[in-house]
């Protein structure tokens, strides 16, 4: 048979062989809703005094309880507050005598001798637009240092190589041609004098850059070293400064006396 055929015949069904439930009002409107026989389970929240007598029906283990409270007063008794930690390392320390006057660094490979006044200064800038070392050979008005003997030079007093010069403001460096080495020279007349051109005048650079000493002759100290190095302003210092134009061996301690 082809299905593609429409047969009107089909779906004509006889109105009369069609039947409906005649359902009473009754079942439609609350049928059987209250009903007596249908049980209800009641949920109620129990009265203190309920409450009360099931908590002392449990069973107290005082061996148990006194377990507990010794463990707890242990783990009090072993904490390590962080501000505790924080107080015992901002206590002051003895510090070697080549320790930066200002902010006490005192890693040998940082530090720098004053010759005039036989201070000790790092390298780093701190609070100071220049290395602590430079600020102060410019208010003490001194020219000449020497590197720690424990740092990567050793002991050594910088000084030109040809006159002896110990004018850091005026030294410089130059490579030697020969050797992989490095010769210490005054700007003028050294840097230019050379016969046995065994290094180039061109290439003179200074020691000083930025009033900073090169990371290479004297190491500045990390950022992290600084940060925990004794703080200092600027107006802090200058006054020490004028402290040891009158008294050289003045402390810190001396700022704060009227």
């Amino acid at each position: 048979e082809n299905m593609d055929i429409f047969d009107p015949n089909f779906y004509n069904t006889n109105s009369q062989d069609l039947t409906f439930l005649d359902t009473g009002e009754s079942d439609l409107i609350g049928g059987g809703t209250q009903d007596t026989d249908i049980d209800f389970n009641v949920f109620t929240v129990p009265s203190q005094s309920q409450t009360q007598t099931s908590q002392l029906d449990k069973s107290y283990e005082p061996e148990k309880h006194e377990t507990n409270v010794e463990l707890l007063e242990t783990a009090i008794n072993n904490l390590k507050f962080e501000e505790e930690e924080e107080q015992e390392s901002e206590q002051p320390k003895t510090l070697p005598e080549y320790a930066c006057a200002y902010c006490g660094i005192h890693d040998p490979s940082t530090v720098v001798m004053c010759n005039a006044t036989k201070k000790w200064f790092c390298n780093g800038r701190g609070n100071t637009s220049g290395s602590h070392i430079i600020h102060h050979l410019v208010r003490a008005k001194t020219k000449e240092v020497t590197l720690h003997k424990d740092g990567p030079l050793k002991d050594t007093v910088l000084e030109c190589y040809v006159c002896a010069s110990k004018n850091v403001f005026q030294l410089g460096f130059v490579p030697a041609k020969a050797e992989s080495v490095v010769v210490l020279l005054c700007r003028h007349p050294c840097a230019q004098q050379n016969k046995d051109m065994t290094w180039d005048p061109n290439s003179w650079q200074p020691l000083i850059i930025d009033r900073q000493f090169l990371s290479w002759l004297v190491k500045v100290p990390s950022d992290e070293e600084q940060c925990r190095a004794r703080q200092m302003s600027a107006q802090q210092i200058n006054k020490l400064e004028e402290l040891w134009k009158e008294n050289p061996n003045a402390t810190l301690e001396d700022l704060e006396k009227p």
